[in-house]
């Protein structure tokens, strides 16, 4: 018998076998996949790297037990004698056995002939098989796959149920666990029905728009996109995403969801699911481009450039801003190395989008006095920005190139010799003259007219001209304009008498004239000289601070600072030695100096170069001659300072005496026009206040009720309605003026009421029937009327009480009136005394003077007949004469004004320690001082302003 017969008999076996279990044990291993598929499913949804990682591994070892299970059944299938076990066997245990005794004894005999026929062998194999009954095992694959089936309906079963109870939750959850880096690779459907707007930053003021979803749009930063809809799914945690940040959508109390979103860069919007970690999205995109809130755009007019502050004294600044949104400061920046200084220019309101101011630099102001590197000038805004905070643009910069220390010092005081050089040219002229025939009379007259117009010409170019912001103000502006009026006047009387006698008078009155320019001009060469000094000390400071961090091994910091200071102080030393014999003096110092440090710095001996820089600057503090003359000693000498070097002529020291005189006049006529004040306020009895007063509540409630109509302020200026509100804040004022017994502000208030109304009146008349400035008007002029009855009243009262204090203080101002007397008659000397020789005044200043001395003889007559409010109105118009005299004439000759003779011969009372009346009495010496403005619109504000100040 062929040896593949019992082969294929036991093939068949497996056949049948497999034809009854296979399908049943396939739909098993299905339904156990689906199965467990849709659990894994179910446990990815839940997001968690957990769960992830527990459904993937679980699906995964089912997919490997159904592989091996196929690798199992497949090597079954070849093995014979497992087939005979697991099919005979298992119905018929002895045929079983005999089976695969048979199989044995086949194998050995294919290898042993001792065991017998292969044949034979195989035979008793296929006899074997042949007794097998095919309907049994038929029947036993029929139960196995009975229980294969059943498996298979329970497994199908759960799987039916995992997918059944929501289907879309076995497709999110395998989208779940697809993901990589916490994106879903699938977008699935969220939101239907979706609605947007934007709804741009309150500070913009701009209305929400309604946005076409999906399409792309642009928006301000900081808009709020709003996202409404409808969730498909209910039950989902979903979310507004731009892929990196999110926002929840929420329940929007009418069966949706809303989400808002705040744009900040440009961005692409999603809604999305939220699945623990995983964020599954929706395909629909929204791209939104954000506008970003510019800086604003600053425009200096002229810059960039670059500006010496010799040639152009007066730097206009006009500038022009604009930004998107609105402005919100704007600044003046000035930088010079590391110092910086800021200057708010304006603040503008109700967030303009654009301003336009200007701004004059002059060369005197502080910033450029404190140093000596050029400046870099800017305009600079901020606007008004919430979302990222404030942002600046600044324009292009203004380069201001100061000039050297003492520079324009030395401009004036040259410009000044030359002026003395044609005072020099007019008398040597003179000198050269012949005197005055007969018959040249009148030719010589006018050669003389002519020679003095060009020296005047000259005098008068250098006093009125600009040098880097300074000019020729205080001592020597005065004597200069007082010794051409001594020439103007010389050669008047000249020309009256043109003889010989005549001419040697205008010919020493030209040398006197000479002199006392030469005397001035020497003593404003030593005072400057002694100031730049001053100034050069602080730099060569500097210089010494830099040695200092050299020598400390900071060379970054201190080789460019000590650089700039060495070249400031050779440029200052330059200008210095231009200012007369102090200044070359001082000059030689500096050089020699610098020429110590420059011999340290060339060996880096970084503490020698600090000692001649501190050496340098102790000198310069000591601002005197080295060495004196006519038995005065120097600082070399050792001895102690002395004074200024004398002159030929005292022109100099009579008109600092005179600036003297004139300062102590003013302040004692100050203090005299305080104690008649004071005197008046003591005469007014509480008990006639007290009696005004319950008066004048009356009155003050009929002036409310009269302006009770009137526009409230913030009306545009310049209109009928702002001049109304004015008169009706003014009229308010003289109310509560009344109120408290103060009917002097009373009737100030009342008339700056009067004429606001009566300004109101004009201008709604000239309306054109335009109603609210027609109204505002008419209602002025109804007020106007009923107010002026209550000034008039309010007038009579005043008169009143003022008759009644002057009465009570009829002693007190007799005594002020013989007091007032003296100081006219000491601003009569004064006059006097400025109106010849060296010490002569300008004429406006005599003219004020004069003006004031009589001034001041009113105020004396007034006072002596007891008239108090009289007297001291013209006490008040003699001060204003004496001060407008000392501002015309003490003015700063620059910084330089050294006038330590000046300071010391000031007077000051120091109180007995019986007449302290401590903060009580300085409280109200400066509400009396700040509150008492003659200018009646101002003294409610002042007053209140002091009271603030004193709190």
């Amino acid at each position: 018998m062929d040896n593949e017969a019992p082969a294929l008999s036991i093939a068949r076996l497996r056949s049948v076998w497999d034809a009854e279990v296979g399908p049943s044990a396939r739909r098993a291993l299905t339904a156990a996949a689906c199965a467990g598929l849709f659990g894994a499913a179910h446990v990815a949804r839940v997001g968690s790297p957990l769960a992830r990682g527990l459904a993937g591994a679980g699906l995964a070892l089912l997919l490997a037990a159904i592989a091996a299970r196929a690798v199992v059944a497949r090597r079954r299938r070849g093995d014979a004698r497992r087939t005979v076990r697991e099919i005979i066997g298992r119905t018929d245990e002895a045929l079983g056995a005999a089976t695969l005794r048979a199989l044995a004894l086949v194998d050995r005999a294919r290898t042993d002939d001792r065991v017998g026929s292969p044949e034979l062998a195989g035979l008793h194999l296929a006899r074997l098989l042949g007794r097998a009954s095919q309907a049994r095992i038929t029947a036993r694959a029929q139960r196995a796959a009975a229980r294969w089936a059943i498996a298979g309906l329970a497994l199908g079963v759960a799987a039916l149920a995992a997918a059944a109870i929501e289907p879309s939750r076995v497709v999110e959850g395998l989208d779940v666990l697809a993901a990589r880096r916490g994106e879903a690779p699938l977008d699935l459907p969220w939101l239907e029905d979706i609605e947007m707007t934007a709804t741009p930053p309150e500070y913009l003021h701009e209305g929400a728009e309604v946005l076409l979803p999906f399409v792309t749009t642009m928006q301000p930063r900081g808009t709020v996109i709003t996202v409404r809809g409808r969730p498909v799914r209910a039950g989902r945690a979903l979310v507004l995403t731009d892929g990196g940040a999110e926002v929840p959508f929420v329940d929007d109390g009418k069966g949706g969801v809303i989400a808002r979103w705040t744009l900040g860069d440009s961005t692409t919007l999603q809604a999305a699911a939220r699945f623990g970690q995983v964020r599954v999205r929706q395909a629909d995109a929204q791209r939104v481009v954000s506008i970003p809130d510019d800086a604003p755009r600053v425009t200096l007019e002229g810059a960039p450039r670059t500006v010496k502050l010799l040639d152009e004294p007066s730097i206009p600044l006009r500038y022009e801003i604009t930004d998107d949104h609105g402005l919100r400061e704007v600044d003046l920046v000035l930088r010079a190395g590391a110092k910086e200084e800021r200057r708010v220019l304006s603040r503008p309101a109700g967030d303009a989008k654009v301003d336009r101011g200007g701004y004059e630099l002059r060369a005197r102001d502080p910033f450029f006095r404190r140093t000596y590197v050029p400046v870099e000038v800017r305009i600079e805004a901020r606007d008004n920005d919430p979302i990222e905070g404030p942002k600046w643009g600044r324009s292009e910069a203004i380069l201001v190139v100061p000039p050297q220390v003492g520079e324009p010092e030395a401009r004036r005081y040259v410009a000044l010799l030359k002026a003395r050089d044609a005072l020099t040219d007019l008398l040597a002229d003179r000198i050269g003259q012949k005197a005055p025939e007969a018959g040249g009379a009148a030719g010589h007259a006018a050669h003389e007219a002519e020679a003095q117009a060009t020296a005047k010409a000259e005098v008068e170019r250098a006093l009125s001209a600009d040098y880097g912001g300074l000019r020729v103000r205080g001592r020597i502006a005065s004597l200069a304009r007082g010794q051409l009026a001594r020439l103007d006047q010389a050669l008047a009387a000249e020309r009256k008498a043109t003889t010989r006698a005549a001419h040697q008078k205008l010919l020493d009155e030209t040398e006197g004239v000479l002199l006392a320019f030469d005397a001035g001009l020497r003593g404003l060469g030593y005072r400057d000289a002694q100031a730049v000094a001053q100034r050069l000390a602080d730099v060569a400071d500097e210089a010494a601070a830099a040695a200092e961090l050299l020598d400390g091994g900071d060379r970054d910091n201190g080789e460019g600072r000590l650089e700039a200071a060495v070249t400031v102080l050779g440029g200052g030393g330059v200008e210095l030695s231009k200012l007369g014999d102090l200044g070359l003096d001082l000059g030689e110092i500096v050089a020699n100096d610098l020429r110590r440090i420059a011999r340290a710095r060339g060996a880096s001996d970084w503490a020698h170069a600090e000692l001649a820089a501190r050496d340098l600057a102790a000198r310069l503090r000591r601002p005197e001659p080295s060495f004196g003359g006519g038995g005065r000693g120097g600082v070399e000498s050792g001895a102690p300072r002395g004074p200024e070097p004398g002159d030929a002529s005292s022109a100099d020291e009579s008109v600092a005496q005179s600036e003297r005189d004139l300062e102590e006049l003013a302040r004692d006529h100050a203090a005299e026009m305080n104690a008649v004040a004071e005197e008046l306020a003591r005469a007014s009895t509480p008990e006639d206040i007290a009696a005004l007063r319950e008066e004048a509540k009356k009155h003050a409630e009929a002036i409310r009720e009269a302006v009770r109509g009137l526009p409230q302020p913030g009306a545009a200026p310049g209109s009928a309605e702002s001049a109304a509100a004015d008169g009706r804040e003014q009229a308010e004022a003289m109310a509560g003026a009344l109120e408290q017994g103060r009917p002097e502000d009373a009737v100030q208030s009342g008339q700056g009421a009067m004429r606001s109304l009566g300004e109101a009146k004009r201008l709604g008349s000239k309306s054109g029937g335009f109603f609210p400035e027609e109204r505002a008007g008419r209602e002025a002029a109804e007020a106007q009327q009923a107010l002026a009855d209550e000034l008039a009243w309010a007038e009579e009262a005043l008169r009143k009480l003022r008759q009644a204090a002057s009465e009570r203080a009829r002693e007190g101002l007799e005594r002020s009136s013989q007091r007032e007397g003296s100081l006219a008659d000491r601003a009569r000397d004064l006059r006097k005394r400025g109106e010849r020789g060296d010490g002569r005044m300008p004429e406006e200043m005599l003219e004020r003077l004069d003006d004031a001395e009589q001034a001041m003889r009113d105020a004396q007559r007034s006072l002596s007949e007891g008239d108090g409010e009289q007297g001291s109105e013209r006490q008040r118009d003699a001060q204003r004469l004496l001060e407008m005299s000392r501002s015309e004439d003490q003015g700063q000759e620059g910084d330089g004004d050294q006038e330590g003779d000046r300071d010391m011969a000031r007077k000051a009372d120091i109180p007995d320690k019986d007449k302290h009346k401590g903060p009580e009495e300085f409280r109200r010496r400066v509400l009396e001082g700040l509150g008492g403005t003659s200018e009646p619109r101002l003294r409610e504000a002042v007053k209140r302003y002091a009271e603030g100040l004193l709190k």
